[in-house]
């Protein structure tokens, strides 16, 4: 699995450990010694903390702006990315997370993707997915169960089967 450090996605924190190797962007300030990665390709778009000796950063403060029931993430450790930064076209793995959201202005949906648009999905044909995001957005949670509605988005029902972080 590659990860593209600074990478940015939206995910359901299932049990509230989050996914290995990233951090929710909640505006929380790291050590730029134990970041260094992320620091690296985030520090000079991202905001410096106050002290005078410049040994932390902060990651933006996404949560806002974040669909309920999803939280953003950001990859903090694994590969660079291609340079120099094309921001919008590297991924975080070389597949996506099964229930990953991400923004698209494509008419129809990738193969293993799905318009984020509330549509009831069959639970036994879907089992990864509803593992991941339950019935959090509706459905009987037995027969069937609901995508998360957001416009100009698409959730991952195929892909990797995300690690605890």
């Amino acid at each position: 699995m590659t990860h593209y450090i600074g990478d940015v996605f939206l995910w359901k924190n299932w049990n509230g450990s989050g996914i290995q190797d990233c951090v929710q962007c909640d505006g929380s300030s790291y050590s730029i010694e134990d970041f260094s990665g992320l620091y690296s390709v985030l520090g000079y778009q991202g905001s410096l903390t106050d002290d005078s000796t410049a040994t932390t950063f902060a990651v933006p403060d996404l949560t806002s702006s974040a669909p309920a029931g999803l939280t953003p993430y950001i990859v903090y450790n694994g590969t660079y990315p291609p340079s120099p930064y094309n921001f919008p076209y590297y991924r975080v793995v070389s597949g996506p997370y099964v229930g990953e959201v991400d923004y698209t202005t494509a008419t129809y949906p990738d193969s293993g993707w799905a318009f984020c648009d509330g549509s009831l999905v069959n639970t036994s044909q879907n089992t990864a997915l509803f593992s991941v995001i339950g019935n959090s957005f509706g459905g009987n949670g037995t027969k069937n169960f609901a995508l998360p509605t957001i416009k100009g988005a698409v959730i991952a029902i195929a892909g990797y089967y995300p690690q605890p972080g």
